[in-house]
């Protein structure tokens, strides 16, 4: 890396040298037979230099020929995109508190041995079927430029995963555990999820009302999106979001804050962004107030602003990470817990829903805040307990007014298997259409 870095200087560049490597093992059972086995080892490295107010942009998967990689962001500099600022003199970070070695040895053996306990814990659902999974990995990164910043972090995962689908679907209610070194199953989760999905396994009809509904971790990327698109110093340069002209004022309820905070999670925490900038706390929305836009080295220099350590190589969709640009990143923002436990909040639902899983969340004007999703599944609640499964269901409206009406914040957050880490909310007298 060092000499991609030489070679790229030698061309009169400023130049950032971004590298990755994974490994990653999991395993799947359906109804108690393996269905799938994966192994693999991802690398990568990309180049960024700058020149005459322009960036340049290369990436490879083998880094065999230095020059070529080199030539090629040279030439990709003809673009003319537009790069006013300079690489960040962050200085030396090593950070490798969240790898455990032993991780790197673990093998299907064990992956089927969690398998197997997964299993267990979900012996008491009535109908359906049962899948179960587990994995583990390690990432390394490492950031070099020639502002003088040499970062590495390196960490390491373990997950196991329950599903139970519905009979004669693809969608079911499922609990994910993951930690560093193991991942520790907590049961009370698992045996309210059990006790859910037995209680919804009837299909109601519940017709077009205002009620109650929850949304749950695993659904709130669908709210999450929408935040992002709208707090973005991207849409704020653009003149497009409709946040403009509402810093620190009110735009939703005063339960609800929304937190970018890499540097402190339970799983992949960040002490540097994808551009080498430190992360930190940034209060995008403090008690429903809107309080800062996110960046990343582009945009902080275009609105004439500090980065804030919020450029990372991320997709809506995902995305090889060497093959993305660095951009402004909600993807470790994150809604603060409140003080009710999920058992209080399900007995504040006289009448409601439970959106378990969203079907088109990509719909709609995302920037604007427009929600259109299908419920999938949904769960119906009546007096406190799950009743039943709604039918062909789904909900519209505008996030904004949406957590208006939030009414209560569950008390933990809850890890859904990507960078979101969310409680669930419980908003009331919400539109929902059913058949």
């Amino acid at each position: 890396m060092e000499k991609l870095l030489e070679l790229a200087a030698a061309k009169g560049c400023r130049a950032e040298v971004f590298s990755t490597r994974e490994k990653s093992l999991s395993m799947s059972k359906v109804n108690g037979s393996v269905d799938d086995v994966s192994a693999s080892i991802q690398s990568g490295v990309s180049l960024r230099i700058l020149r005459d107010g322009r960036l340049g942009f290369a990436y490879t998967k083998n880094l065999i020929d230095r020059e070529e990689l080199v030539a090629n962001a040279l030439a990709s500099l003809d673009a003319g995109v537009e790069a006013l600022y300079d690489f960040p003199d962050t200085g030396s970070i090593v950070f490798s508190e969240d790898f455990d070695e032993s991780v790197e040895e673990m093998s299907f053996p064990d992956m089927r041995e969690r398998i197997d306990h997964i299993e267990s814990l979900y012996g008491e659902m009535k109908q359906g079927i049962m899948e179960a999974a587990a994995g583990c990995g390690t990432i390394e990164i490492r950031i070099i430029n020639t502002s003088g910043a040499d970062l590495f972090q390196k960490e390491s995962s373990v997950y196991s995963i329950g599903t139970m689908i519905y009979p004669g679907t693809s969608s079911g209610l499922k609990n994910v555990f993951a930690g560093k070194l193991d991942a520790e199953v907590f049961e009370p989760d698992v045996k309210r999820t059990v006790s859910n999905f037995d209680n919804s396994l009837p299909e109601v009809e519940i017709g077009d009302s205002r009620m109650k509904v929850l949304f749950l971790p695993d659904s709130m990327y669908a709210l999450t999106w929408r935040l992002g698109a709208a707090s973005s110093a991207k849409a704020f340069y653009e003149k497009v979001s409709p946040l403009l002209n509402k810093k620190d004022k009110q735009v939703f309820s005063p339960l609800l804050s929304v937190v970018s905070n890499p540097a402190k999670r339970s799983m992949g925490r960040r002490k540097f962004d994808d551009e080498g900038v430190r992360t930190g706390r940034v209060p995008v929305f403090e008690n429903g107030v809107f309080k800062n836009s996110y960046n990343n080295l582009d945009y902080a220099s275009k609105m004439k602003t500090a980065p804030l350590g919020t450029g990372f190589r991320s997709g809506m969709w995902g995305g090889d990470k060497v093959a993305l640009s660095p951009s402004p990143s909600f993807s470790f923002a994150n809604f603060v817990t409140g003080d009710k436990s999920f058992e209080e909040i399900l007995e504040m639902m006289d009448r409601g829903v439970i959106v378990c899983g969203a079907l088109g969340a990509h719909s709609g004007n995302i920037l604007n805040g427009d929600l259109s999703i299908g419920l999938n599944p949904g769960l119906y609640v009546e007096n406190g307990k799950v009743a039943g499964r709604v039918k062909d269901a789904m909900m519209a409206g505008n996030i904004y007014e949406m957590l208006s009406k939030t009414i209560a914040v569950e008390n933990s957050p809850h890890y859904t298997g990507s960078m979101y880490e969310n409680p669930s909310i419980l908003l009331d007298d919400i539109s929902v259409v059913g058949s």
